[in-house]
């Protein structure tokens, strides 16, 4: 219970024009630090489950103060030295209404893509752990971060550490001559916990849900294809516009499905960062050995809190996510 969960992953600064304008006419931009792991890292730290990122940056000022944010919310950290000179970035352009938000990366050259096979010590640095997360950004930046991933998780899998994963499909980032289909299998087969999405599993696995019973036909297949899966999560999100969602999550194990509360999320502040809030939320309950039911409505919690949240990071306690379950979404004023 008290051993760290160690999170692999880029560490990304986010570059996003204010007040929901479009990157075009925007004369300023706003800082926020990011990555899918850091973001979980950090709410795993406010929790109170000590997480420890692993990561590879430059030795410059931008990078220490990326840094300090993620000291600032207590989660430790252990960076990997190599020849990039960047910390890799991307920009966001927030939705409004019926304009649906969009990424731009500008990673390449960055600190962490000249990561190399053998380079990392996964032994020594895992000892202190007892979790292992990854997600399918980091083996779609190169062939070389591929097999890294693989080098983690085997060094996970003989410490008999929990391992988990979120799918995380980027198409942009896919470009170095490999499909994820011939990648990512071979790297989740070594999962007790993941967090997928039906239109990745196709990608990834080739398989064809039923349309009429979705989430358990999706569930059934993705354990057919991952036969030492434990406990495969989803969310699903009825997308009625950029600012308003219908949000339910889902967590299946032993082949009993449970479901969340229903929420209708409206007026919302940001997407970005909802997955990982859900995961977060998913690693620490379970790492708590909360009952499934208890599980799957804190992790989704997590997920709805974040989209009243800007910036990647979930900031929201422990408490206020109890609130939001507790209200059903309301959004009550507490007095």
């Amino acid at each position: 219970m008290n051993k760290k969960i160690a999170l692999f992953g880029e560490y990304l600064l986010r570059l996003t024009p204010p007040q929901q304008q479009k990157l075009v006419q925007s004369r300023s931009l706003e800082m926020h630090w990011a990555g899918s792991e850091a973001n979980i890292a950090v709410s795993l730290s406010i929790f109170g489950s000590p997480s420890l990122y692993i990561t590879a940056l430059p030795e410059n000022e931008l990078a220490r103060a990326g840094l300090s944010q993620l000291h600032q919310y207590g989660v430790q950290t252990q960076i990997i030295k190599t020849g990039g000179k960047r910390v890799g970035t991307y920009y966001y352009e927030s939705g409004q209404g019926a304009r649906p938000g969009r990424v731009i990366y500008d990673r390449e050259y960055s600190a962490f893509s000249y990561l190399k096979a053998g380079q990392i010590n996964w032994t020594e640095i895992l000892d202190t752990a007892g979790w292992f997360h990854w997600s399918g950004i980091t083996p779609a930046l190169n062939q070389e971060l591929a097999d890294i991933c693989m080098e983690a998780l085997q060094a996970a899998q003989q410490k008999k550490m929990v391992i988990s994963a979120d799918f995380n499909y980027r198409n942009t980032l896919w470009q170095y001559g490999k499909h994820c289909s011939r990648v990512m299998p071979e790297l989740l087969q070594f999962c007790d916990v993941i967090l997928a999405d039906v239109d990745t599993a196709k990608l990834y696995f080739g398989i064809e849900p039923d349309p009429a019973n979705l989430v358990e036909s999706t569930f059934a297949l993705l354990k057919k294809a991952l036969p030492n899966v434990k406990h495969i999560a989803m969310t699903m999100r009825k997308q009625e516009s950029a600012n308003s969602n219908q949000y339910i999550g889902y967590l299946w194990n032993e082949g009993k499905i449970y479901t969340s509360q229903p929420y209708h999320i409206q007026q919302i502040a940001e997407r970005i960062g909802a997955g990982d809030a859900f995961m977060a939320g998913l690693i620490h309950s379970l790492k708590m050995k909360n009952s499934l039911d208890e599980a799957i409505e804190f992790a989704t919690a997590c997920g709805v809190i974040k989209h009243s949240i800007t910036g990647d990071f979930n900031i929201a306690t422990k408490q206020e996510i109890d609130t939001v379950i507790q209200q059903n979404g309301s959004g009550r004023i507490i007095r």
